[in-house]
């Protein structure tokens, strides 16, 4: 029995494999920008360094912009919460962090935000940030202004206090759904609840009348198993789950060969405190 308990074990883990390996992650820049990928002018990169590091000197937030060549093989979900908390962005205690992250070979980046940041920066705003600020600058070929707008539009959104950040968000939000019903066509949402209806309701209905013309009608005052109350609360209600649209947001609803390191200048920076990703943000491509 031990003998054969033995060799099922042995069997099990080598029918398991081995587990998926992770892309190696670049060592920790001196300051916020690490442009790995060579993908921006040394011009940008010093702007961007002289703000951001400004940025968490009178805040105490942390903004990092990373640029990489290949995630490895890896998706950038979890490449972007890795290096996120590798590094430390934001403090320990506030996780006030955020990652602007680029892999240039797999053309993806994703926002990905610190958990004391969320109140103010969500998933919603980071898609916004995504597709609509930094990829057409990137389709057109023009990094340096995608970073750079993207950079404005966060730092923009993080001045709101957060009541105005979640009024916004949720403005957002509304407008994005009445844009994918209107371009979307009909959510399969709707879609299930009125096969539902047609099936269970509309046919079986119709059955029963033309039984009623063959045989000469049954008892009176009744409407299927359930009655006329059930089953025209159960209408009001499919009716007011099929003008919701059932619908799911977005998720806006996600190496080796890194180059150098981050720009160097402008003193010490503090923005590496320890902080933690809540795996919030946004992921795009272009």
């Amino acid at each position: 029995m031990r003998l054969f308990l033995t060799c099922w074990l042995l069997l099990a883990a080598l029918c398991a494999g081995p587990a998926a390996a992770q892309a190696d992650l670049p060592p920790r820049p001196d300051g916020p920008v690490y442009d790995g990928a060579a993908m921006l002018s040394a011009q940008t990169e010093a702007a961007l360094d002289q703000r951001l590091r400004a940025y968490n000197q009178e805040t105490g937030r942390t903004i990092v912009v990373a640029t990489v060549s290949s995630l490895g093989g890896e998706t950038i979900e979890p490449y972007a919460t890795r290096l996120f908390e590798t590094w430390g962005i934001g403090g320990e205690k506030r996780d006030t962090g955020l990652l602007l992250l680029v892999a240039r070979d797999d053309r993806r980046m994703r926002i990905e935000v610190g958990y004391g940041l969320h109140p103010y920066f969500g998933g919603i705003m980071a898609g916004r940030v995504v597709n609509d600020v930094i990829t057409p600058r990137f389709k057109a070929g023009d990094f340096d202004g995608g970073v750079t707008e993207g950079v404005d539009a966060i730092l923009d959104h993080l001045a709101n206090s957060p009541e105005d950040a979640v009024a916004i968000e949720e403005a957002q939000q509304a407008a994005e759904q009445a844009r994918q019903s209107r371009d979307g066509g009909f959510p399969i949402g709707a879609i299930i609840w009125i096969a539902f209806i047609l099936f269970f309701f509309v046919l079986p209905m119709l059955r029963g009348r033309g039984r009623k013309r063959r045989f000469g009608g049954g008892r009176r005052g009744r409407a299927g198993p359930w009655g006329n109350a059930a089953r025209d609360i159960i209408l009001w209600e499919a009716g007011k789950a099929i003008a919701r649209g059932l619908s799911d947001s977005d998720d806006w609803g996600g190496g080796g060969g890194f180059g150098g390191g981050g720009f160097g200048g402008g003193g010490g920076f503090g923005g590496f405190g320890g902080g933690m990703s809540g795996g919030g943000g946004a992921s795009g491509g272009w």
